[in-house]
């Protein structure tokens, strides 16, 4: 279901008005509530405001992380990296998808108001010959509650669980925060809401990118691998990694998911739309301008391809994937240090861009005065400040100086994560040969060596990393640092590389690891601040440890 769609003609939900009344361009409430084909409108554009995509879903977030620096700090990410951020300073600006915050509690809660709305209103449809078609939407709008709050548990912590909408006769708000199990446990009443009513697979492709039974059950299945994870689950509760094991297990058990492609063709899993590793995404069409969201394939890429290089690789990151015997890669082995891009991960050349490799007809020039460099005649001011850019999720054949937007995919949800969640669970449970089975498919997948480990902590750690890797720039590893209770160490300064020439034909280098952003850590900032205005408005708020 692309984002392009006719929009129920909303306004600003601060004047307390739902929808714009005038005449010529717009329906009554009367007519959209009655009519499931106006209805199916509305829930169309909840969907456009509760899915999180490329730069608010993944880029963002690995920005404040040892994976990414953000070279125009679009959603304000370097304010937390460098310890600034403030009740104060939290930026939110309407519709969701188009802000320059990764807050986003106002907004969030706008969108809950319109799914909130769709609930108080949904009973006045005409069910004649519209039964299953409303049986339905009501599924989809239970899903899109639960990612919405999902998003705030993740940001927040608990919070003000509103299911009511509020009317120009509300003048006053007295909404305290519910504890983090009792938001957890809300969001699961509308999971399992939609999972009783929602389909494994639709037999239209028109409907591509609704909301199924599998979407439903992923969402499940990552909120209980956070539950059990010990930043919440401070007991070590072993009935909390079972239950995380289970969802991850109910979605494999569907039949409806696979691991696609293989070391050659990994980043199909992202370019080719609705494949069997997706279980749900949003694709963005090319015809319509959609604000950074299917501009995606020029903000990637370098400035010397006219690219914008809006999202850079940090050096921790190259690193931390593996060479292709399985062994760490080390800046002391004279043979990786001379050569370091060679004999990686598979997935390296796949998820970066880096000097050398083959882009669009040509090398990638990061080395100094490359094309693809700062002290590049070609946009300079748009060069990646690390030496690399994001290549995972970047179509090679499309060109973008013909058409800056394009169709693209963002997979909120894919069977890749649901293996490593059940293989992160059964490891917490002790079941260790269960855990490796699991971690091992996704590496046989692009043909690296299956792991071992010696011990429960050390298999542990190693789903971490594979995680690290294989999920990279999806928007996870910011949240799995915190789940795990060790933030601090994702917030390292951020590093690039300097590669030197040592040849006229710039055909051997030299390289240097050097410090290109300073980062402070604050321990507070383990959570966001909820916004000043907001504890203003609603006396009954309380904020975040760590903000003043």
């Amino acid at each position: 279901m692309l984002v392009g769609v006719v929009l129920v003609l909303l306004t600003d939900l601060s004047c307390k008005k739902v929808l714009d009344l005038t005449p010529q361009s717009s329906y009554s409430t009367t007519t959209v509530w009655t009519d499931p084909n106006l209805i199916q409108v509305y829930v169309n554009e909840v969907y456009k405001e509760s899915v999180y995509a490329f730069k608010d879903g993944g880029f963002g977030w690995g920005s404040q992380t040892d994976e990414l620096y953000s070279n125009f700090n679009w959603c304000s990410e370097n304010v937390y990296v460098q310890g600034l951020a403030t009740p104060d300073n939290q930026n939110s600006s309407f519709p969701l998808n188009y802000s320059s915050t990764l807050n986003d509690w106002t907004t969030l809660y706008s969108t809950i108001s319109k799914e909130n709305l769709f609930f108080q209103n949904i009973t006045q449809a005409d069910t004649v010959g519209y039964g299953p078609q409303l049986t339905n939407l009501k599924g989809e709008v239970h899903f899109l509650r639960a990612l919405c709050y999902f998003e705030l548990l993740k940001r927040f912590g608990g919070v003000p669980l509103i299911t009511k909408v509020f009317t120009v006769d509300d003048k006053s708000f007295n909404d305290a925060r519910a504890t983090w199990d009792a938001t957890r446990d809300f969001i699961l009443a509308d999971i399992n809401a939609a999972a009783a009513v929602l389909p494994k697979t639709y037999t239209n492709s028109a409907d591509d990118g609704k909301a199924t039974l599998g979407a439903v059950l992923a969402l499940k299945s990552r909120l209980l691998l956070y539950a059990a994870s010990p930043a919440y689950n401070t007991t070590n509760d072993m009935t909390r990694w079972q239950s995380a094991a289970d969802a991850a297990k109910a979605v494999m058990d569907l039949g409806t998911y696979s691991l696609y492609g293989n070391a050659s063709s990994y980043n199909h899993i992202f370019i080719d739309f609705f494949n069997p590793e997706v279980i749900f995404s949003r694709v963005y069409n090319g015809t319509n301008y959609e604000d950074r969201y299917n501009t995606l394939y020029r903000d990637l890429s370098p400035n010397g391809y006219n690219g914008y290089s809006a999202y850079n690789v940090l050096e921790q990151m190259v690193e931390d994937f593996d060479m292709k015997d399985g062994s760490a890669f080390s800046w002391s082995n004279p043979t990786e240090a001379a050569n370091p891009y060679a004999n990686r991960d598979p997935r390296f050349g796949v998820d970066v861009l880096y000097n050398g490799a083959p882009f669009q007809g040509r090398n990638a020039q990061f080395y100094e005065g490359g094309l693809d460099s700062k002290e590049s005649t070609l946009s300079p001011w748009n060069a990646s400040k690390t030496g690399y850019t994001i290549h995972k999720m970047v179509d090679d054949t499309y060109n973008f100086n013909i058409q800056p937007y394009s169709s693209c995919q963002w997979v909120a949800f894919r069977y890749s994560e649901i293996l490593l969640n059940y293989a992160e669970a059964e490891a917490e449970l002790g079941n260790s040969a269960t855990a490796l089975t699991y971690v091992n498919m996704i590496r046989e997948r692009v043909g690296m060596p299956d792991v071992t480990a010696a011990g429960q902590t050390d298999l542990i750690n190693k789903i971490r990393h594979e995680r690290r890797i294989e999920l990279c720039f999806e928007g996870h590893r910011f949240f799995d640092l915190r789940r795990w209770g060790i933030a601090q160490s994702g917030n390292g300064n951020g590093l690039g590389i300097i590669i030197t020439p040592t040849s006229s034909a710039n055909t051997s280098f030299t390289y240097k690891v050097d410090t290109m952003q300073v980062r402070t850590w604050q321990q507070g900032f383990n959570l966001y601040p909820i916004p000043r205005k907001e504890l203003e408005d609603d006396p009954a708020l309380k904020q975040n440890p760590g903000y003043n």
